[in-house]
């Protein structure tokens, strides 16, 4: 090719032509040269610049260039401009036109001509104004005389005298015009040479020629006709009529070599003539002729040169086409300045615009919005479409006119394409005033024009059949004419795809004036072509398709979207399927294809974007390339080493010749001459196989290089280029926004980016598609979720139609819908749609007959019909499902064609004999075959009785036999397993039909047919929608423009790489192709870390890991060092993003120095593997245990080489270079650059490395601490770095240092310590600022370690360390002395006394030393709570006792301390300052909880949890001691933080029944601890109120909460320690006590008397829920303040006890010493205050000796309703009284009874209180009298409730049967005692004087009367036999009643006389003591002073005076004192 371009320059040159019309850069050869002597003339013309081989098209046998086969106008003329009306003018000749208004007049045959509405357009003559520029034109006439001469003297001449006599004329007209060429007329020049071309001689038609030639190049034929429309004879113009000439002198194979090359160079010089363009005809036959003689000469050089010769005619034809859309831009802009001052406008209108090397812009063109589109309409496109429709309609351009245009002057400049800067040509047209294009426009449709014939010219001839014979002989014409075609369109493609770009690049339809882009206007034809030739073959055919197809993806991908996924889905991608493809076909897709798919990394994400992401695609197209090629890359290739290198030496080679390919340089190749065609392809000396593999790696391994680059686009940190520079890979176009191919064209200025890297934005008109990365991946997402769906049906059809309706895939069950799925879905299994349909359900019925009903079957015929229906489903194979398939099937189509037969019961027995036809005819299990015969007997009469015409059944006869009705899929499978038809033949016959036949390669052939068969259809069906608008149909392209669509199309597909990349390099040894696969590895993972792909990442980061192969160092070979390399490599480059795969490369890393120590001599035992050690928990342990046995083996002392064969040596010694020490090392000190994030993911996976060494090493003396030592060299690395991000990282590296440092192999936890003890004083290195934390967090795992740890040499080494960096540090530790106390604070707990020892002396050098130091930085609390620890080790007393001191001393100290705000306010002498210069550390924290509050709280905490009796005993008085003494100035916020959090929970153990056990299991006896601690607790917090009562007597009423806490305990002792303590309280702030004080302490006895009222007892014997109901417990009764029992017979826990094991409180009438009843807690039986329970003889119980035990008379009946004895004895047993069944009492139910009658204990306890209290004068005198009658009350409601239940025999009977006690229960002691209380305080209130009391004796008054009379009258009514006891108890109160009366004054005993008097009478009818006697007597008496007027005096003189007063006054004066005590006594 190289040498036929160089031939055409030279001999173009050499024959006087200009430079220019030749073809640049051709060799010559010794023909050209010869002709060298004939130059002539050296007129300059302009110079064409370089341009390679194009396409063309050519036909064979005589062939010429093939005419449009459209009609032709009866006038045989053709329209340029559409809608143009045909010309009147008849004649074929353009004629000349009038002279233009704007010209002046000039000679007729120099008029121009002017536009006419002819159907041709007509050739334009030049202007005055240009003809006189003709002189310096045609100046020299001299090559002219010279060639007429040589004419007029050759023997043609003489023997033709025409020709003889045109000659003189002409040499006498040049003679007679001396010189001058303008003078001349050219038809006079132009006839003799005309005339010459007929000559026989060679020499002459060679001169001849030559002369036209030179002529044509010099524009001596530019003179036009006159355009006369009237005159039939006008002439052609005479440029065409030269070209004809010119062609007319080949005269086919016949024609000699030297006429040939004259022709060709001749026609180059009229092409090429840039000053009269030729167009339309005369170009294409100039093109034609030239390409006939490329195809018909047989002399080898001239085939060469033709080749060239037509190549540089097409690219001049399509040169010129750019130039005039750059200047269409630049009027576009309307811009004035010269094209090389206005780049940027030229650039932005995006002509000629320079693209990247590897093509990665997307070229966009804007298209005009056609009516199909407006519409919506979609067609799924197929490869059968290319051939069915035009997407736009050239029926009316044509080349039956020759159209030449003349140079004119363009306003704006442009470059000139000649030396003497010649303009640019243009036509000079004048238009219809009423045309709406400019003559600019019409004159570049005219270009435009040419380039669309020339180039579907080629397309047409690409896609001419080529007969079997000659496709086998590459040199055969119809092969060379299909391969020259093809090159040409491929070279058109290569050089000049702006032109198709281009938004300017538009041409009018024949149909319309809207315009089309040029790349609509061909793509019909080229498709075409593609689709005749894509499949073919034929290797060459096959690669200048598959070359064209890369050019179109690469250029045009924009506008051809849904033509490029047809021959992507049903071409190339089916090739790779099919198994009998040729492999060099395989391979040329996958490297030619789909490698340079994969280098373009725009051009990967946008079939990505536009195909994978589109629901409307035919597949995932991006998808399906990779899983291919990762198919192909992952088979397995058997090669030996010889072949590899075979192989590499082949690459090299073809790398080397790359620069020379023809796909390269896209020229055309020089093979197609039959001299120089390729010799049959060479055997390679590899395997076909082994070489494919190893493209498809290479295309996997560039798309990650092209994703990582177009990913890197949005990274900050992605500088480093992988691969190849990412510059190189991307255009200026780069970032060309997202456009809609539909818009306009004329309003287009598209965006591309300037040199500098801006972007120059122009304005859209239309709306640009959006390239959101998030709503693109909604699209993939409901696009895969469709495709499970249909996945789904194909498996389980109802499951797939449900998943499809819930996905919204089918708009509802609607049977309409469902069936519209099933038609409009490709995906859908025939099979699966079939059976489905064929279903006997209602609903699959419905479904069938709207599938059914979806079809249009009219105006079709019944086989075609048939053969439709059966494809669109997989016909079922149960006889019920076809027959109403086929029902269905014959009514739609009689429906659609009611005249077809006589009725449907006809169609449905004709399919049905059509079926059977085709199974008989065409399955291979038929051994006879139907006869048409049989097929018309079995048809007879099924036309409603009539039989169907005998030639319409042969013809269904004869369509089934030969063409068999099967699925279009199954026939492709079919052809992709190579199976061919069967053949009815059979035996011999069989045999000899296929004897010498290649079968496999006849099935391929057949496979490829029908793969080309199926893509014409499918494109057929594509354009077929597209036939209502002319420029059609076109889908909206998304054009790249985010990174963020890498990281799904990687995740979509990683696994794909990973399985081809990891599995190759498992399976190779080959050094180069491990170094690939590892490429491809690392750049997976950057991907993976790029977009944070956790599973990719992990994944591609353990397959390198596997392949280092460290775990089986014996069989480690170069290619895992290979991956070891790459590892590290990761690892160093990508640190930052690797996250949770660092555990892998660490783990790695570990392996490797393993690996060099033993390489190195250490013995294999020596070292452990972490390989061994199977399972690590993900968190560790805290105490390490070793995973195996101890693995200590020992290290020899010098090294020494390995065991033989246990490893290669050179793999040792890689594994040892400097090299890759260095990587290693430069991972961990690189750290330092790691992000914040990242540097906590490294160390957290080097800390389980290191876990994991330990954990392997066992017991070994020598553990693996590699990974440890990593952990302590990249701590001092990072140890610059923000307390922020150190904060995370040591959360991490602390943790681990704790679980080592736990570890129970000491040596390791040594190592740990003394590595954590390096880091800590390297820390404290650091000053640490106030505020910060630093310091207490790196110091904490001393303080875990030391808890954790097992051995004592460990918690040695632990506070070592601590005082150590005590000592060198000390000044330099802040927050750092908080850990340090916790440490302490561990160690005081130790039962070991050295460790104790040890810390107690460090924390009291620290005290005595750096006390100012530990309270300015925040520390104290800190070094109290480690006093605390230590004082409460019971352990070790000595020590306890000493630390217990300290903290007393610890307030002394704190208040001379300078650096303690306290001292401030303290007086006396203050200490040295210890902490000047030290910043203190800032607290949020009052004073008092800074300070005070730490003390406070460790004596409280030694007095709660000490066990040391003693210790606790001065805690107790130590904490209350310095409340006492240093109280005074706590502010009331203080007094309420200690309350709350020190005193008040002292006693919270009572609140808590499971703390009161838990303190008695604790403890050796619980009273020990009653009487040291709570009870002395109380006392003082008692003490403490009374003390600082000014403070303290807002919290009155919490003091009261807490003794009613005490006194509601079940305890006895601790109910009347309560109740002591509120006496206390009371009696010790009587004075200072206000009313409302008073009213505190009222409502506090209030609620006491509520909660111990036993409302139990009228519900306890009917409850069956009484656990429930029961709300008593620890002290909180029925109120809002306590929360209720619930469930309490579960568990003893659960209810309260009573707490004393010797029943104190003497319930139940057991007897204290009654073993057996003993209630028992927590297992213990003993007393629970053994001391207290010798109580004074005037205890309160609830004994059985308290009651009445007067046994009934045995004869007196138990009617009677007064007797209370009215039951049986309780000691008669159940034999004894049969009706008298024994009672069982769970526990449950006795725990029950015991809450209630301790309810009722603590009610008389309340009494009692009440009672002591107001015997003091005092509280008597303070309290107010409503509040005292409010107390009273209270006393009168628990005598009322005592009364009823007494009351109440049939309840006390229920509860005895019951077993609520051993005998009937009664409340006689809190009747009795309420009322003496009652009765007593209020007669002492009634007989007060004081003003107060006064006040409120009305009250009294109501109060006391009746209550006195109600006294009285039950006593009367008591029973003298049988209630003798109740008697006794009652006679005190009626004499209480009785002297209170006597003692009221005059008036007032009067007043009540008729109350007392009749009650005293009563009293009298009863047996009375002397004490009731001398009362009653005492009423008498005062009734006679009162109302008998007796004188007092008179009771002298009877002697009963001074009896009576002294019996009588003492009772008014004392006797509530002195009374009381006897009497409760008594009771």
């Amino acid at each position: 090719m190289a040498d036929s371009e160089e031939q055409v320059r030279r001999s173009g040159a050499a024959d006087g032509h200009p430079e220019g019309s030749g073809v640049h850069g051709i060799e010559g050869s010794p023909e050209v040269r010869s002709s060298e002597e004939h130059v002539n003339g050296d007129n300059p013309t302009d110079e064409t610049p370089p341009r390679e081989s194009t396409d063309e098209t050519a036909g064979s046998n005589g062939v010429t260039l093939p005419t449009d086969s459209s009609p032709r106008p009866a006038d045989g003329n053709d329209h340029i401009d559409a809608g143009q009306p045909p010309a009147q003018d008849p004649s074929p000749q353009s004629t000349a036109p009038p002279t233009a208004p704007d010209t002046p007049s000039t000679p007729a045959a120099y008029t121009p001509r002017i536009r006419t509405d002819s159907q041709s357009t007509t050739a334009t003559n030049t202007t005055s104004a240009t003809r006189g520029g003709s002189k310096s034109t045609r100046s020299s006439l001299v090559f002219v005389v010279s060639a007429l001469e040589s004419i007029a003297a050759s023997k043609d001449a003489r023997k033709r005298k025409p020709l003889l006599d045109s000659t003189q004329r002409a040499l006498s007209a040049i003679r007679n015009a001396q010189g001058d060429a303008s003078q001349l007329n050219p038809e006079t020049l132009f006839e003799p040479l005309n005339l010459a071309t007929e000559a026989s001689t060679v020499s002459v038609v060679t001169t001849a020629l030559d002369c036209i030639g030179k002529l044509i190049s010099y524009s001596y034929f530019s003179v036009p006709q006159r355009n006369n429309p009237d005159d039939p004879h006008q002439k052609a113009p005479l440029i065409e009529r030269a070209i004809d000439t010119i062609c007319d002198c080949f005269q086919g194979e016949a024609t000699p070599a030297e006429v040939q090359m004259q022709i060709i160079k001749s026609l180059l010089a009229a092409i090429l003539n840039d000053k009269i363009v030729v167009h339309g005809a005369g170009l294409l036959k100039s093109v034609r002729q030239t390409y006939n003689i490329f195809l018909l000469s047989k002399h080898g050089a001239n085939q060469q040169i033709a080749q060239g010769t037509l190549t540089q005619m097409v690219g001049t034809v399509f040169e010129r086409v750019k130039a005039r859309l750059a200047g269409k831009a630049i009027r576009a802009t309307g811009s004035k300045t010269s094209l090389g001052q206005s780049n940027a406008a030229s650039s932005s209108s995006a002509v000629d615009t320079p693209t990247g090397v590897n093509g990665s812009e997307t070229p966009i063109v804007e298209e005009p919005e056609t009516p199909a589109e407006a519409e919506g309409e979609t067609t799924t496109l197929t490869l059968q479409d290319f051939e069915k429709t035009k997407t736009f309609d050239d029926t009316r351009i044509n080349d039956t006119t020759t159209v030449v245009t003349r140079a004119k002057r363009s306003h704006a400049k442009q470059p000139s394409r000649t030396a003497s800067g010649m303009e640019i040509p243009s036509i000079t047209v004048q238009g219809d005033s009423s045309e709406m294009y400019t003559e600019d426009e019409d004159e570049d449709e005219i270009y435009i024009r040419d380039a669309f014939l020339v180039f579907r010219a080629m397309c047409k001839l690409s896609t001419k059949q080529v007969r079997r014979e000659e496709e086998v002989d590459i040199r055969s014409q119809g092969m060379r004419s299909k391969l020259l075609s093809l090159h040409i369109i491929h070279t058109v493609l290569f050089h000049h795809h702006q032109v198709f770009t281009n938004p300017n690049a538009t041409i009018r339809s024949s149909s319309g004036q809207e315009p089309t882009g040029f790349t609509q206007a061909i793509k019909q034809y080229l498709c075409l072509s593609l689709s005749k030739n894509a499949s073919s073959a034929v290797r060459q055919v096959f690669e200048v398709s598959a070359e064209l197809f890369w050019l179109m993806t690469k250029y045009l991908r924009s506008q051809l979207k849904p033509e490029l996924q047809v021959f992507l889905k049903e071409v190339y991608l089916t090739i790779l399927e099919k198994r009998l493809a040729p492999p060099w076909q395989k391979s040329y897709i996958v490297q030619n294809i789909f490698g340079r798919i994969a280098g373009d990394p725009k051009a990967l994400v946008e079939i990505y974007l536009n195909y994978d992401c589109d629901r409307q695609a035919l597949d995932n197209m991006y998808q399906r390339i990779i899983e291919h090629v990762s198919r192909i890359a992952g088979q397995p290739a058997p090669v030996t080493a010889l072949q590899q290198q075979a192989f590499s030496e082949h690459n090299a080679r073809k790398a080397a010749s790359a620069s020379s390919d023809w796909q390269q340089r896209g020229n055309l190749p020089s093979n197609l001459v039959p001299s120089n065609a390729p010799t049959p392809f060479d055997v390679e000396d590899f395997p076909q196989d082994y070489a494919m593999k190893m493209q498809a790696l290479d295309a996997l391994v560039v798309v990650l290089i092209s994703l990582v680059n177009w990913g890197q686009q949005g990274t900050v940190d992605a500088a480093r280029p992988l691969g190849t520079d990412s510059d190189s890979r991307r255009s200026a176009d780069d970032i060309r926004e997202s456009i809609d191919t539909r818009g306009d064209a004329s309003s287009i200025s598209p965006t591309v980016n300037s040199l500098d890297g801006t972007t120059a934005q122009t304005s859209l008109s239309n709306e640009a598609l959006e390239d959101d990365p998030a709503e693109l991946e909604k699209v993939k997402e409901r696009k895969t979720a469709l495709n499970k769906a249909v996945q789904q049906f194909n498996f389980k059809p109802k499951k797939g139609i449900q998943a499809l309706l819930q996905e919204g895939f089918i708009a509802s069950r609607d049977a309409k819908d469902i069936a519209a799925f099933f038609l409009s879905n490709d995906q859908i299994s025939k099979k699966a749609l079939g059976e489905y349909l064929g279903e006997g359900d209602d609903e699959n019925k419905l479904i069938m007959a709207a599938f059914v009903d979806g079809m249009d079957f009219s105006k079709t015929r019944f086989v075609d019909a048939l053969r439709r229906f059966l494809q669109s489903f997989r016909l079922p194979g149960e006889a019920q499902k076809i027959d109403r398939l086929m029902l269905k099937f014959a009514e739609k189509y009689t429906a659609g064609n009611p005249n077809a037969f006589a009725n449907a019961d006809t169609a449905y027995i004709l399919s049905y004999s059509v079926i059977m036809l085709n199974t008989d005819q065409h399955s291979a299990q038929v051994k006879q075959r139907m006869t048409i015969e049989d097929f018309i007997k079995n048809n007879r009469g099924i036309n409603d009785g009539a039989s169907l015409p005998d030639e319409y059944l042969q013809g269904v006869y004869d369509e089934i036999q030969r063409n068999e009705i099967v699925l279009d899929t199954e026939r492709a499978q079919a052809a992709e397993l190579g199976q061919l038809p069967q053949a009815n033949a059979g035996g011999i016959q069989g045999a000899l039909a296929t004897f010498g036949r290649d079968l496999s390669r006849e099935a391929y052939a057949a496979a490829s047919e029908e793969m080309r068969n199926r893509t014409e259809q499918l494109f057929k069906t594509m354009l077929k929608a597209q036939k209502k608008s002319s420029g059609g149909q076109r889908s909206n392209f998304l054009t790249a423009s985010s990174f963020k669509h890498v990281g799904p199309m990687f995740d979509a597909m990683w696994m794909s790489f990973l399985t081809a990349l990891s599995g190759t390099a498992q399976e190779t040894q080959h050094l180069e192709t491990i170094r690939l696969c590892m490429e491809g590895q690392k750049l997976a993972v950057r991907l993976a870390c790029l977009f944070d792909l956790a599973d990719p990442r992990q994944a591609f980061v353990a397959s390198l890991a596997r392949s280092t192969n460290l775990y089986n160092l014996s069989e480690m070979k170069a290619k895992n060092v290979e991956a070891l390399r790459a590892m590290l490599e990761v690892a160093n480059s990508e640190g930052n993003l690797l996250k949770e795969s660092w555990r892998e490369i660490l783990t790695c890393i570990s392996q490797l120095d393993r690996f060099q120590l033993i390489s190195s001599g250490v013995e294999e035992g020596a070292v452990p593997d972490v390989a061994r050690v199977h399972s690590i928990s993900a968190s560790h342990q805290l105490n390490g245990s070793p995973s195996r046995k101890s693995m200590q083996v020992q290290r020899r002392p010098t090294p020494r080489p390995g065991p033989a064969g246990s490893y290669h040596a050179d793999i040792a010694e890689d594994a040892r270079s400097a090299e890759m020490i260095r990587s290693v090392d430069r991972i961990f000190t690189n750290t330092a650059n790691l992000s914040g994030d990242a540097i906590v993911h490294f160390v957290r996976a080097l800390t389980q490395v290191s876990w994991q060494e330990i954990q392997s090493s066992g017991q070994s003396e020598s553990p693996r601490t590699y990974s440890l030592q990593k952990l302590v060299e990249i701590s001092g690395y990072n140890m610059l770095r923000v307390r922020f991000e150190w904060t995370n990282i040591w959360q991490v590296l602390g943790q681990h240092f704790i679980d080592v440092g736990c570890h129970n192999n000491t040596h390791v936890v040594y190592f740990a310590l003394n590595s954590l003890r390096q880091l800590s004083m390297r820390f404290m290195e650091i000053e640490e600022l106030p505020g910060f934390r630093f310091q207490k967090d790196f110091l904490k795992p001393f303080e875990l370690i030391l808890r954790n740890a097992s051995q004592v040499q460990v918690k040695d080494m632990v506070l070592r360390c601590l005082i150590q960096m005590i000592q060198a540090r000390g000044d330099m530790i802040r927050s750092g002395w908080r850990t340090m106390f916790g440490v302490f604070t561990v160690a005081a707990r130790e039962p070991y006394e050295s460790i104790v020892n040890l810390a107690f002396d460090n924390v009291t050098q620290v005290y005595n030393a750096r006390f100012g130091v530990v309270i300015s930085q925040g520390a104290f609390a800190d070094l109290i709570v480690c006093l605390t620890e230590f004082s409460k080790n019971m352990k070790f007393q000595k020590k306890s006792l000493q630390a217990i001191e300290t903290l007393k001393g610890t307030v002394p100290k704190m208040l001379r301390t300078p650096e303690c705000p306290l001292s401030v306010k303290a007086v006396g002498s203050k200490d040295a300052p210890t902490a000047e210069g030290v910043p203190r550390q800032p607290s949020r924290q009052t004073q008092e909880e800074q300070y005070w509050f730490p003390v406070l709280f460790a004596f409280h905490d030694v007095l709660m949890t000490g066990e040391d009796l003693e210790v606790r005993s001065r805690a107790l008085n130590y904490l209350f001691d310095t409340l006492t003494k240093y109280g005074g100035e706590f502010p009331r916020e203080f007094w309420d933080t200690l309350w709350r959090q020190l005193l008040y929970p002292i006693f919270m153990v009572l609140k808590d029944r499971k703390a009161i056990n838990q303190e008695a299991a604790n403890h050796e006896d619980l009273s020990v601890w009653l009487s040291t601690t709570l009870i002395q607790a109380l006392r003082n917090m008692i003490t403490l109120f009374t003390h600082f009562f000014e403070s303290l007597e807002y919290m009155l009423d919490r003091f009261l909460d807490l003794l009613a806490l005490c006194i509601c305990q079940e305890n006895d002792t601790l109910a009347r320690i309560g109740s002591n303590c509120l006496q206390q309280l009371i009696l010790q702030n009587v004075r200072k006590f206000t009313p409302q004080h008073w009213e505190k302490i009222v409502g506090a006895f209030v609620d006491l008397f509520g909660r111990t009222e036993a409302r139990e007892l009228f519900s306890a014997a009917t409850s069956s829920s009484y656990g429930k109901e029961s709300s008593y417990v620890n002290g909180f009764g029925d109120n809002s303040h306590a929360p209720s029992i619930a469930n309490s017979g579960t568990a003893t826990e659960d209810a309260p006890a009573i707490t004393s094991g010797t029943n104190a409180l003497k319930v139940n009438g057991i007897s204290a010493d009654t073993p057996s009843d003993v209630t028992t807690t927590n297992g213990h039986a003993q007393s629970a205050a053994d001391q207290f329970q010798r109580r004074p003889s005037n205890a309160l119980s609830l004994s059985s000796t308290d009651y009445d035990h007067s046994p009934a008379p045995p004869a007196k009946p138990s009617s009677s309703a007064d007797n209370l004895e009215s039951f049986a004895s309780p000691t008669l047993s159940a034999t004894q009284n049969p009706q008298q069944t024994p009672v069982v009492v769970t526990a449950a139910r006795r725990r029950y009874f015991n809450q209630i009658i301790t309810k009722c204990v603590l009610q008389l306890l309340m009494i009692e209180t009440v009672s002591e209290l107001f015997s003091n004068n005092l509280v008597y005198a303070s309290i107010p009298s409503p509040l005292l009658l409010q107390l009273m009350a209270l006393l009168k409601r628990s005598y009322h409730f005592a009364k009823r239940f007494n009351a109440d025999r049939e309840l006390r009977a229920r509860l005895f049967r019951e077993g609520f006690m051993r005998q009937p229960p009664n409340l006689l002691k809190q009747e009795s005692g309420s009322a003496s209380v009652y009765v007593l305080i209020l007669l002492r209130m009634y007989a007060d004087t004081s003003a107060e009391r006064a006040a409120s004796r009305l009250d009294t008054e109501e109060a006391l009367i009746p209550l006195c009379s109600d006294i009285l009258a039950s006593y009367i009514a008591l029973d003298d036999e049988t209630q003798q006891r109740n008697i006794v108890t009652w006679r005190p109160v009626v004499v209480d009643v009785l002297e209170g009366y006597v003692g009221f004054a005059d008036e007032e005993f009067g007043k009540h006389v008729p109350v007392f008097a009749p009650l005293c009478v009563g009293l009298m009818g009863r047996e009375m003591g002397g004490e009731l006697q001398r009362g009653v007597m005492g009423v008498w008496k005062r009734v006679c002073e009162t109302r008998l007027g007796v004188d007092p005096e008179q009771w002298d003189g009877m002697g009963l005076g001074k009896d009576m007063k002294d019996g009588l006054a003492s009772p008014r004066q004392g006797s509530f004192a002195t009374r009381r005590g006897s009497r409760v006594g008594s009771r």
